[in-house]
């Protein structure tokens, strides 16, 4: 089995653009010109610049003027100025750690953003949302979103954006462990950002670097990238990325066993993390430093730290790292001698990684728990040997005759029932070690069926999917190269439009297959991407995707269940474009008698279902409705539209 490392390195992605100036010289300009407004309009505008540029500085006094802005926003009729607010505060919130909060005032802005039209605004916000998606290990939403701002970025030639953008998806690569992209992407990085003076840019590609290096195990060309990225943020005090750096500088010596240079850069980085007031952050460079305190034996340590990571990481729902606080807990647990616990966590670790479990922080467990049980076995033992050499020497004293058959007697029985407790530590110290062993294989299962699962979707893309994209190019030549009939080129053009019809239900199929589980807000954002393509069709369509209140948009489905689900609204809406003609379309999620109740409904001009044929989308539907034991109802009125719900037991 691979071994890993105990602390993984982290690395930090670009959530500001950089400034002309001193951040520090612009919010002494905006304090002393927040002196001298009159109006609340005038000193919003100004609370909410210092909520921006105090982000990168002070989270907590960004919050403190992010939320007097967004008061006065909120009274003030200016939907634009609200919008921006509500971001700024959400940049704040992000800085923080606090990623559910930014994501619902980033939904908001977003909302007023759209019903303005402000083709900036809302690239903005998807540049933050993707930012937001990419922190909670989201990393194909993320992608989504990062590629939507990117192009708008790149049609607008506003390259700095576009350069950071590019930045972040490169760092998406590198946690795919598609290194070469990663490093590609980052190249550009470095030298757009030289070029341009821009240090807190030109940081961030020299830390991103550094960790490909760090993954690819070349810690010379990692520490040479981190040590250039600290000189190039320490010129702008471009302090996120400093702590990251810093962190992951700790993190290489920690692995060469050079535990004093090891602490020495997570205490760097634990200082800067604390003055940003930077939650998550700080916890991440807490769990790189109990790591070191376990690997150094200093389990009393270890153990407050590891919990105090333990409760943030649960609240931001932060599970990669949530998985290797459970595994630093394991042999903290095993020092003490509480086998209970160390299943637990073993448990634990076993549902929320994705990895191997770590062969070495398991021999640690064993060899201590053993160590901790002889030793005390040990101590028994002589404790008892004293009390029966004290109770030989009293015996002597009387009857040696008679008292000797006692004396024997005695001894029989105490070494009987020292056998039998012997026996009973040794059976439960087995029982322990094969429910350690059940988990490892467990374990390695898991790890065994995810790599077949990418295997055949990496095949399916690569394979099939480069098979009917040459199709569809050698379908194109001929229609360009030669004069073709017009019936043939009609049909070629019909092959032409299936195979990419194809290709998307490939697609789609491989998305699936990539996720164990599966939100809504997954649901959403594809069958929104879905009815884009529709509306190149039909310009007059009206979409609406709502999920009431009463039901989580994280709330997630098994990929069959996510699959044909989505599969059955596609067909729906399909149905309701290409054969009901109709002009408005709504889907409704909602949550009634603890079942989950999904609702289709269109305009169209409907149908007789017991008159016409079942086709093969109706059909189909019911096919997947029995897949995943849900009920399916369908109710049409002829000129009035069709309404088909979907009920899932959850």
């Amino acid at each position: 089995m691979k071994k890993q490392s105990f602390l993984i390195p982290l690395f930090l992605l670009s959530n500001f653009y950089c400034f002309s100036q001193n951040p520090i010289k612009i919010i002494d300009s905006l304090k002393l010109e927040l002196t001298k407004s009159n109006t609340e309009n005038t000193k919003a505008k100004i609370y909410g610049d210092l909520t921006w540029y105090y982000s990168t500085i002070s989270t907590d006094s960004a919050l403190v003027y992010g939320k007097k802005a967004l008061t006065i926003a909120e009274k003030m009729q200016d939907s634009i100025f609200l919008a921006q607010t509500l971001s700024d505060y959400a940049v704040a919130l992000y800085v923080k750690g606090n990623y559910q909060e930014s994501d619902k005032l980033y939904e908001k802005s977003l909302k007023i953003r759209k019903s303005l039209k402000d083709s900036m605004g809302i690239a903005s916000l998807h540049y933050k949302i993707g930012n937001n998606f990419y922190k909670t290990t989201q990393l194909d939403s993320a992608m989504t979103y990062y590629l939507k701002a990117l192009d708008f970025y790149e049609k607008k030639n506003v390259n700095a954006v576009a350069n950071s953008l590019q930045g972040n998806i490169g760092a998406i690569y590198m946690s795919l462990k598609n290194y070469p992209k990663a490093l590609e992407y980052f190249a550009k990085n470095i030298v757009f950002s030289k070029k341009n003076n821009q240090y807190e840019l030109l940081a961030n590609a020299l830390t991103n670097t550094g960790n490909v290096y760090l993954f690819k195990k070349d810690t010379l060309q990692a520490i040479n990238y981190l040590n250039r990225s600290i000189e190039a943020g320490n010129k702008v005090n471009a302090y996120p990325t400093l702590g990251s750096a810093y962190n992951n500088l700790g993190s290489i010596y920690t692995n060469k066993k050079d535990f004093k240079r090891a602490k020495e850069f997570i205490l760097k980085s634990i200082v800067i993390r604390e003055q940003l007031n930077m939650k998550t952050e700080l916890a991440s460079s807490r769990l790189t430093m109990a790591g070191i305190h376990n690997q150094l034996g200093e389990f009393k340590k270890a153990k407050p730290l590891l919990l105090q990571n333990l409760k943030i990481f649960k609240e931001e729902h932060v599970l990669d790292k949530l998985s290797q606080v459970y595994l630093q807990l394991i042999p903290v647990y095993a020092y003490e001698a509480k086998p209970d616990s160390v299943s637990y966590y073993t448990n634990l670790y076993t549902k929320y990684q994705d990895i191997s479990i770590n062969e070495k922080m398991l021999n640690v467990t064993s060899e201590l728990e053993t160590k901790y049980q002889t030793e005390k076995k040990e101590k028994e033992i002589l404790s008892q040997r004293l009390t029966i050499d004290k109770k030989e020497i009293a015996l002597s004293k009387k009857n040696m005759l008679l008292w000797s058959l006692g004396i024997l007697a005695f001894i029989l029985a105490l070494l009987g029932y020292l056998l039998y407790n012997q026996q009973k530590l040794k059976n439960s110290q087995l029982q322990k070690e094969n429910e350690l062993k059940e988990a490892l294989t467990k374990i390695e299962n898991q790890s065994r069926l995810q790599k077949q699962r990418l295997r055949i979707s990496r095949d399916l893309h690569d394979n099939i999917g480069a098979q009917l994209t040459f199709i569809i190019s050698s379908i194109d030549n001929l229609k360009y190269s030669f004069k073709l009939p017009k019936k043939l080129s009609a049909k070629l053009n019909s092959i032409g439009e299936f195979t990419s019809i194809t290709i998307d239900e490939l697609r789609d199929t491989i998305w699936a297959m990539n996720k164990s589980e599966i939100t809504f807000k997954d649901l959403e954002l594809r069958i929104s991407n879905f009815v884009d393509k529709a509306n190149l069709l039909s310009q007059e369509l009206v979409f609406n995707f709502n999920i009431k209140d009463n039901i989580s948009i994280n709330k997630k489905l098994t990929s069959v269940q996510g699959m044909n689900t989505y599969r059955i609204i596609q067909e729906a809406v399909n149905n309701a474009l290409k054969h009901a003609e109709a002009t408005k379309i709504d889907v409704v999620v909602e949550e009634q008698n603890n079942n989950l109740k999904i609702l289709i409904k269109d305009n169209g001009k409907g149908f007789n279902e017991e008159e016409s044929n079942s086709g093969n989308g109706l059909t189909n539907m019911k096919t997947r409705v029995q897949d995943m034991q849900a009920d399916l109802n369908i109710e049409s009125i002829i000129k009035q539209g069709t309404t088909i719900i979907l009920t899932l037991n959850t």
